[in-house]
């Protein structure tokens, strides 16, 4: 098939007549070209580059979920006050409380009212305390208090004083790499104002699931009369570390075999502001990508910059001789927001801006210029049970792209990815996942259609193998430890996709099966080795191998 091709091309060129128009007008005779167009496109590659950061990010995140637990305010509760007896009875005329800074006034003759006229004891008394305390405490102002000072009853009037603590001191420890202002500017502690363990709570709860910094805050009696002191203690990651891998899931005819190293600075300016740079090579291929992000405001808000970058050439196989080489870049701008956080849900809006521009040369010759400007809106869900994980997002995309002849065209697709996984109390552990895109527009740039084939896709066939404007693809894993500790287990998978549009091809279905086994050492290196079995073997007049093997391997410094 390579072969075909290569012969046509190369009469054309010789022809004088190879120009882009041209050649995707012909008829060559060949019913069915090589399927492997996905593997060796620079735009392909970045994208896929930029896909592995993002399954990175989102394990990093659910594992810091997982890891989390739920912190409140500490600090002592209300005691309930009783008589020592309760012999002495008198009728209430009058109860006079000073007046309060968070409990309306009818708030407090809602309870004294019921005792006004009655006959009371000195229990009665502690009662109308307790209640006011009782209500202090259900708004949330625990350093607020009622209590009934020693006096003389007289014509049945009773005195109850209160004590609304303001905030005193408060003292933020073990934030080596996060700063003070940081950390203050969102939990709402200010000197000398009343607060609310409530809305406190809230603010904790909202930062320790935004932040991979996780506060604890107690309170206790202040160094000056009538204030509370609070200490917040920060535990913090660690702040820089190196990722490193190797795996063979590069491209037969680019390099197969890639190392890589990501590099990451949790808290660059103290902001809790992350900066990750990354770098990829195989034997054709180099690339190079950096991540920014940094919150917004107090509400988790994040502004994310992003540039990559890079070059593919043909070093293997039949079309080596024909010096084809190319070279992408993209920049990109996002916002993510939080909407609702809690222990067992998380829920996130994007808004994204791409530009992403990807450029391929044939035996020198200029082949494609492919220019690509897109909006994406975006919505994720991950919800957490007790034993298992359901992540989902959804993305809807914009925009319009430029070939090297000039001509603009408008595309849109809707795209979800999403996976399921349940733990059993023996180690074992079922995995589901789903990767699907949908388009009505037919012929998308290369860089914006969806691919089935590889390591993270359909297991057993080479990356990226088949293409087209819309697609899916499925996978079912079941894994099993095989020591006590649980750090080695094998499993087994079904894996299946498929490809449609105008662009993709007649044989347009995968699927593969096997058997692997991944292993985690000192919880800092990963390895996984898989034995991919591809079910569908002659493609598009392509037979591929009877097995394919999968390695990778990561290590966290």
């Amino acid at each position: 098939m390579a072969k075909r091709l290569v012969k046509i091309l190369t009469a054309l060129i010789l022809a004088g007549t190879i120009n882009v128009p041209i050649v995707y007008a012909v008829d060559y005779g060949i019913s069915n070209p090589p399927p492997q167009y996905g593997t060796n496109d620079p735009g392909v590659q970045l994208n896929r580059t930029r896909e592995y950061m993002e399954r990175q990010r989102v394990a990093r995140q659910i594992a810091e979920d997982r890891a989390k637990q739920r912190a409140e305010v500490e600090g002592s509760g209300q005691e309930q006050q009783q008589a020592s007896e309760n012999a002495v009875k008198f009728v209430l005329n009058d109860v006079k409380i000073d007046k309060s800074e968070v409990l309306a006034e009818t708030e407090i003759k809602e309870i004294t009212g019921k005792y006004i006229g009655q006959e009371v004891t000195l229990q009665s008394l502690y009662d109308i305390v307790n209640s006011i305390n009782e209500l202090y405490s259900e708004k949330g102002y625990l350093t607020c208090r009622a209590y009934l000072p020693p006096q003389t009853i007289k014509n049945g009037v009773v005195e109850i004083k209160i004590i609304e603590g303001k905030t005193g001191n408060v003292h933020i420890s073990g934030n080596e790499s996060t700063n003070d202002g940081y950390i203050a500017g969102r939990i709402g502690l200010d000197r000398g104002s009343i607060s609310n363990i409530n809305e406190l709570n809230d603010d904790l709860l909202r930062f320790n699931a935004t932040n991979d910094v996780q506060l604890r805050i107690t309170m206790h009696a202040g160094a000056e009369p009538g204030t509370t002191d609070y200490v917040i203690s920060a535990y913090e990651p660690q702040k820089n570390y190196i990722n490193v891998y190797v795996d063979n899931a590069g491209s037969e005819s680019s390099g197969e075999w890639r190392e890589g190293l990501f590099w990451t600075d949790r808290s660059l300016t103290g902001s809790r502001d992350m900066l990750t740079m990354s770098g990829m090579r195989s034997d054709g291929t180099k690339s190079f990508s950096a991540m920014y992000t940094v919150p917004l405001g107090r509400s988790g808000t994040k502004l994310g910059l992003t540039y990559s970058t890079n070059s593919v050439k043909i070093t293997d196989g039949e079309l080596e001789d024909l010096d084809i080489k190319g070279h992408s870049n993209a920049y990109g701008v996002s916002l993510i927001q939080p909407l609702v956080v809690t222990d067992t849900l998380r829920t996130e809006a994007t808004l994204d801006y791409g530009y992403q521009n990807s450029q391929t040369d044939f035996l020198g010759i200029h082949w494609v210029d492919d220019t690509v400007k897109s909006y994406t809106a975006g919505f994720s869900m991950t919800n957490y049970g007790a034993s298992s994980i359901i992540y989902q997002k959804h993305n809807f995309r914009i925009g319009d792209s430029e070939d090297i002849a000039g001509e603009n065209e408008n595309f849109s697709k809707y795209f979800f990815n999403g996976f399921w996984q349940k733990a059993y109390r023996a180690g074992q552990m079922l995995s589901a996942r789903l990767d699907a895109q949908w388009s009505s527009d037919d012929y998308l740039t290369s860089a914006e259609q969806f691919y089935i084939g590889g390591m993270y896709s359909v297991r057993g066939y080479e990356e990226s193998y088949l293409g087209g404007d819309s697609g899916y693809s499925a996978s079912l894993e079941y894994s099993v430890p095989l020591d006590k500790a649980k750090t080695t287990s094998a499993f087994c998978f079904f894996d299946y996709g498929a490809v449609y549009g105008d662009s993709a091809f007649d044989d347009h279905v995968l699927a593969g099966t096997g058997i692997g086994i991944k292993s985690t050492i000192d919880r800092k290196i990963y390895t996984s080795l898989t034995l991919g079995i591809p079910l569908m073997r002659d493609i598009n007049g392509d037979e591929v191998d009877k097995t394919r093997i999968h390695f990778m391997l990561n290590g966290q410094f």
